[in-house]
């Protein structure tokens, strides 16, 4: 198979690979459907001749059949049989372009199947399209150069004129060429911006102007006013301080001015790669400042009436969705309670079905393992080598998460299966006890719990 884009001597970053891999197999797939869908030659069959995705003989060939009895899909079938030949993402532009789209609106349901294959597809089809643009557009006149002989593929794979188009047009004009020297910067400009970058990772490298640094998606999901963006030197900055560093203060802009890959965060955000960070609204402009107890960041917060602790709504176990009034955290929920002077087996605890009692246990004991990953590990992470750590302490962040989202969901029936789910970090070949201890969280678990001090053989889990 002949993508296209995947010529010899062409470099392809494996995202790409993947995506246009992805892409041609749906293609392939689902060609029938296509055919269905194009139900008149025009404006079809002279987009994919004018784009060079079939020749002028197959487009002629193709007008004649069309107009045989019951050949009209055949006829499409074997077109698309061709194009697939040479495939690459740019058909794919041409066949979900707005005047195809709206001249055969069958085509809507066949978008709809690839844009769930690839989430990302008008991002790489818009990246493909800036590529054609990019391309110098030198056409030099027929009596200057032989049209057989006009240009050949260098090794890179750009396109680079032949001695004869040289000796015609003269090797200075065609150095200091303008249109030529203007794509060339163009060219490099794009090469330093377009790093190969997995939009997946948790961490993901920004730059506005002459600024750099790393993005954390899960910062910035509290907020514009978070501090998501480590810059080179240490420092926390929000979005707008990043635009502001990199000397674009005046656009007040960051969806345009700050980049991840190539690509301004707008477009990110719009594609679906990046979370739309929420505007702080309401007691999250407050001119003192005050933080969340989890994250330790500002933003949009909830106070409770008793301990006055602030929290994100999505920080907090249960989350808080709304203003409450005598709201109570679930710290307060817990420490408030009379203390019981009776005393269970660690066996009794862990085959209690998970009611909402032992579901609030249970969401006090995560919010102490959030504080600690957050508070005590994640914001003192060292200088160097600050990626491969903070990236483990996001990793266990995220298995929080997963187990977050099983309690909020009644996934776990018993008690014993909420800890066996937390023992599944410790027991990861990359958990580090520098960061959250076993023992620490069996101790909270016994605590909040009330389990009897064990007899030698009475632990089932510890």
């Amino acid at each position: 198979m002949d993508h296209g884009d995947c010529k010899p001597g062409t470099r392809i970053s494996l995202e790409n690979r993947i995506i246009l891999e992805t892409a041609f197999n749906l293609f392939k797939k689902y060609k029938v459907e296509i055919s269905d869908a194009i139900n008149t030659t025009f404006p079809f069959l002279e987009c994919l001749r004018d784009h060079g995705f079939i020749t002028n003989a197959i487009y002629k060939e193709s007008e004649e059949s069309f107009k045989m009895p019951d050949s009209k899909q055949r006829t499409i079938y074997r077109v698309l049989n061709e194009v697939e030949k040479t495939f690459n993402l740019s058909f794919l532009g041409t066949l979900f372009s707005d005047v195809i789209m709206k001249k055969y609106p069958g085509l809507n349901r066949i978008h709809k199947v690839f844009k769930k294959g690839i989430p990302n597809l008008e991002l790489f089809l818009e990246n493909d399209d800036k590529e054609e643009e990019d391309k110098p557009d030198v056409k030099p006149q027929p009596d200057q150069v032989n049209s057989s002989e006009n240009f050949t593929e260098s090794n890179d794979g750009d396109t680079a004129c032949t001695s004869t188009l040289k000796r015609s047009m003269g090797t200075a004009d065609l150095e200091n060429n303008p249109i030529l020297e203007k794509a060339k910067k163009k060219k490099r400009k794009t090469q330093e911006t377009n790093t190969s970058v997995d939009f997946l990772d948790e961490i993901l490298p920004v730059t506005s102007g002459t600024a750099t640094g790393i993005l954390i998606k899960r910062k910035m999901k509290q907020g514009i006013t978070v501090k998501c963006i480590r810059s080179d030197d240490g420092n926390w900055l929000s979005l707008r301080e990043m635009e502001i560093r990199g000397g674009y203060e005046s656009a007040n802009n960051w969806k345009k001015s700050v980049y991840c890959g190539g690509k301004p965060l707008g477009k990110l955000i719009t594609g679906g790669i990046l979370p739309t960070p929420p505007r702080a609204t309401g007691r999250g402009k407050v001119e003192n400042s005050e933080k969340c107890k989890i994250c330790q960041e500002e933003g949009k917060l909830f106070r409770c009436t008793n301990c006055f602790s602030f929290f994100h709504g999505n920080c907090h176990l249960p989350p808080v969705e709304s203003e409450r009034n005598f709201w109570k955290c679930t710290f307060c929920s817990i420490q408030m309670r009379p203390r019981s002077h009776q005393y269970y087996k660690e066996s009794e605890i862990l085959g209690r079905p998970m009611g909402s009692d032992e579901e609030l246990k249970c969401e006090f004991i995560l919010l102490k393992v959030y504080c600690h990953l957050e508070n005590n590990v994640f914001l003192n992470i060292p200088h160097k080598n600050y990626a491969e750590q903070a990236s483990q302490c996001l990793k266990k962040l995220r298995k929080l998460d997963e187990i977050k989202n099983n309690l909020m969901e009644k996934k776990y029936c018993q008690v014993e299966e909420f800890v066996r789910a937390m023992k599944g970090i410790f027991q990861d070949s990359e958990h580090n006890d520098s960061d959250l201890t076993e023992e620490e969280f069996q101790k909270h678990f016994k605590e909040v719990f009330a389990i009897q001090k064990p007899n030698l053989n009475s632990s089932l889990l510890w």
